[in-house]
């Protein structure tokens, strides 16, 4: 019996296959490292906000949450949390933990929608987000625990497709949603 190698043709459909396997997998890879850093992102809007509401009832001060244009530029489309407190000089940043209230950009590929008492929230120009401004943030955390009923959605800017959302009460009790699913995928309560 005679050995036979496998042929030119054999090894480039092999090759393809390979290639095209590699690619989907990536894809999908991707696609769910993006996914992951939207659930991030909202986990750290979670984390900072029970923060500034507990610390809004402790400090007899109220805080708040502004959405601005990138004021570096970063493109049209960026935008950027920023964390105020209400000073006697008006907002300003938060006397506290200046790591916990940095600046929070929103992910380069994402839309935010900030929606406070079923109203859609607008955003601040570039120089709001200059902490002499004194913007008034759009959300605010009162001193008496209590916070405007609202959602935060994040999209991809590509296609609209909702990535996931945030949604809370008067009592700030939070809840993250993944896409368009029926199901929060974490409650938060105060």
């Amino acid at each position: 019996m005679k050995a036979r190698g496998f042929s030119l043709v054999e090894i480039l459909v092999v090759l393809f296959v390979v290639v095209l396997i590699t690619g989907l997998a990536t894809l999908g890879f991707n696609t769910g490292l993006r996914d992951r850093g939207s659930e991030d992102f909202l986990a750290a809007v979670v984390a900072t906000a029970e923060y500034a509401l507990d610390e809004a009832r402790f400090s007899g001060s109220d805080f708040g949450l502004l959405l601005a244009r990138d004021a570096l530029g970063a493109g049209e489309g960026a935008r950027v949390l920023h964390w105020r407190q209400r000073l006697p000089e008006g907002w300003r940043n938060p006397a506290g933990d200046a790591e916990l209230f940095a600046p929070l950009p929103v992910p380069e590929d994402v839309e935010l929608e900030l929606i406070l008492d079923e109203q859609i929230v607008a955003v601040h120009d570039a120089n709001a987000a200059n902490a002499a401004s004194g913007a008034t943030p759009q959300w605010l955390f009162l001193n008496s625990g209590e916070t405007a009923v609202g959602e935060l959605v994040l999209r991809r800017r590509e296609s609209g497709e909702r990535l996931g959302r945030l949604t809370w009460d008067a009592l700030g009790r939070f809840e993250t949603w993944r896409g368009d699913n029926d199901e929060p995928l974490s409650a938060y309560a105060p």
